[in-house]
């Protein structure tokens, strides 16, 4: 219901699609400052301009992941991925649900695709390889 009121207040706002980056920036900023339910506002307008803006749901998973609506992270980084199947980021967050959910035939599809693709989260690959042994020893 939320996003449907969000998405009525924006279309009658005459905001521009221009702004798209401001909802971005702005629930960043928000994010950082640890004002949530602020920034998942941002995120979600940020969408609503945009509904292929992968960053914007990357945080909006974030989000869910410190309330621990792991269903709803699950669906926002499936939708990063699904914009964008090599993105590092969504898929490093998303091998971290896969360990948290027990998923650990995704967790191998999803640090191969890292492994292969990986420019910023390098450093990451070692602990994913090592809940991916603990995994095979058990």
């Amino acid at each position: 219901m939320k996003f449907f009121i969000i998405i009525i207040f924006y279309l009658y706002s005459g905001i521009s699609y221009s702004d798209e980056n401001n909802f971005f920036t702005k629930g960043k900023t928000l994010f950082d400052q640890k004002k949530i339910t602020q920034s998942k506002i941002e995120f979600e307008r940020s969408i609503v301009s945009d509904p292929k803006h992968v960053n914007s749901y990357i945080f909006l998973s974030k989000i869910f992941a410190e309330s621990n609506k792991q269903d709803e992270e699950m669906k926002n980084l499936s939708t990063a991925l699904l914009l964008d199947s090599k993105n590092e980021e969504a898929l490093y967050l998303m091998s971290l649900l896969n360990i948290k959910e027990g998923d650990y035939k995704s967790l191998e599809k999803n640090y191969a695709i890292l492994k292969l693709n990986c420019l910023k989260l390098c450093d990451k690959l070692d602990d994913l390889n090592k809940s991916i042994k603990k995994f095979n020893k058990s």
